[in-house]
Parts: C-alpha cells; sequence; structure tokens
C-alpha cells in the first residue's frame, strides 16, 4: 500500500521571536501534542517533524518543532501544511472512518462527519436526515467496519 498523508493542520503565522508558529488545526483530535510524529509538507516534499511544545492560544494551537527555537529558523514553513501518514493497511485510523455510511439492517441511515476524543471514549458524529447524531464507537453499537460502511446496531433513540 502506498503511503497516505492526511492534513490536520495549517501553519498561518509565527508566533513570537522563540521559534512557535501558529497553527490551524483542521482536526477534533489532539495531533499537536509534545512528541507527536506529523510530517510537513514543503513544496512537493515532505519532513518529518516531531513537537517540541504545545499549547492552545486564541482558538490556534502553538507549536516548536525538531528543536528550532528561533523565529528564523521557523520563517519558511510559513503557509506549510502539516499531515498525519498512514503507513500500516491493517491499521485503522480515524480519518478513515469519515465519510463512511452507518448502516442499520441493510439501509444506510446516515454518514460519519467527524469523530470526537471524549473521557468516555470515541463517538461517531454523523448526520442523519439533515440533523447531526452521536454513535458511542464501542463493540455494543459497532458490528462491523467494512471499507465504505459502518454496521451499527442501535438502541431506541440512537439514530
Amino acid at each position: 500500500m502506498k503511503d497516505e498523508y492526511f492534513l490536520v493542520g495549517s501553519i498561518v503565522n509565527t508566533h513570537g521571536i522563540k521559534g512557535e508558529v501558529k497553527v490551524k488545526s483542521e482536526t477534533n483530535l489532539d495531533r499537536f501534542e509534545k512528541g507527536n510524529m506529523l510530517y510537513l509538507k514543503k513544496g512537493s516534499k515532505y519532513m518529518q517533524i516531531k513537537i517540541d511544545s504545545h499549547r492552545t492560544h486564541k482558538s490556534m494551537e502553538l507549536i516548536t518543532f525538531n528543536g528550532l527555537t528561533n523565529i528564523n529558523d521557523v520563517l519558511e514553513y510559513k503557509g506549510c501544511n502539516l499531515f498525519v501518514k498512514h503507513e500500516d493497511s491493517d491499521t485503522l485510523y480515524y480519518e478513515d472512518l469519515i465519510g463512511k455510511d452507518i448502516v442499520v439492517d441493510g439501509k444506510v441511515v446516515a454518514k460519519v462527519k467527524d469523530i470526537r476524543e471524549v473521557p468516555q471514549g470515541i463517538i461517531l458524529e454523523c448526520e442523519a436526515d439533515g440533523k447531526t447524531k452521536f454513535i458511542p464507537y464501542v463493540d455494543a453499537f459497532i458490528k462491523e467496519v467494512a471499507d465504505d460502511y459502518i454496521v451499527v446496531t442501535p438502541i431506541e433513540g440512537l439514530l
């Protein structure tokens, strides 16, 4: 399987003089935590980066990476996108679930729009009949995850 990259954010500017950059996040997941590995795309090349620090400020993620501690070292990355890389075809990633149909009793009843992490686990945010519905991603409800759909056994009021 060819390596796939999935967009998680964009560097929109620098912040301060100590190598921190402002990132507009494109995910609800904690992709920017200290120690996480991401890929920065500059031109047509992907460069692996390791997050050294992270904090949130005014709805933006502020990060430093790869030991860069000076504004002059990060100016060239303004406007670059940040990605996660999916290498293992046997591993299911959150991004793989987004866009899948939700199937109940052989009928498509909703589509996964987003994934949310909550202290209790993972929630699928779905759209059904123009309304937002939430399905806990637990064995009690999720019966099968296929290439294009997820089979769900709902309880009353779930969908």
